[in-house]
């Protein structure tokens, strides 16, 4: 049993590796999997930099660095709360959002290609599982 489960840890590893490395968008141009995390919790929660830099366990600084860059892109900005103006949220800009959808068909479209090699009862069964340990870490 020891022996499968770290076998199974191995190849999540594995797996998350070889999908970062071979996605890339029709120009060649590779997603960054942190960009598009940040984005898709921002457009979600319109969260405070303390927030990003909890959800994503990284330092506040590295936070910041993450949003400048992704308010360099004119990807999100920042917005004052207006019940209390020391607080600055950060939203989703309409270029962040067309982004974040389409780099996500894109991705989509490149996962699925990729789990094509798998029969339809092999998706099934992978899909259940998946949900079975989605659910497990939601609790």
């Amino acid at each position: 049993m020891k022996n499968n489960l770290n076998k199974i840890v191995s190849l999540i590893f594995i797996v998350k590796r070889l999908f970062h490395e071979q996605i890339t968008d029709e120009k060649g141009k590779s997603f960054s999997f942190l960009q598009l995390n940040t984005l898709r919790f921002i457009k979600q929660k319109k969260p405070l930099m303390k927030e990003i830099a909890d959800y994503l366990s990284i330092t506040p600084p590295s936070a910041t660095s993450l949003v400048d860059t992704l308010i360099r892109l004119g990807l999100v900005k920042r917005v004052l709360d207006r019940k209390d103006r020391r607080m600055v949220k950060i939203a989703i800009s309409r270029k962040g959002a067309r982004y974040l959808k389409e780099s996500f068909d894109e991705v989509g479209k490149t996962v699925r290609k990729k789990l094509e090699i798998l029969t339809e009862k092999e998706q099934r069964d992978l899909a259940g599982i998946l949900a079975k340990i989605v659910e497990s870490l939601n609790k």
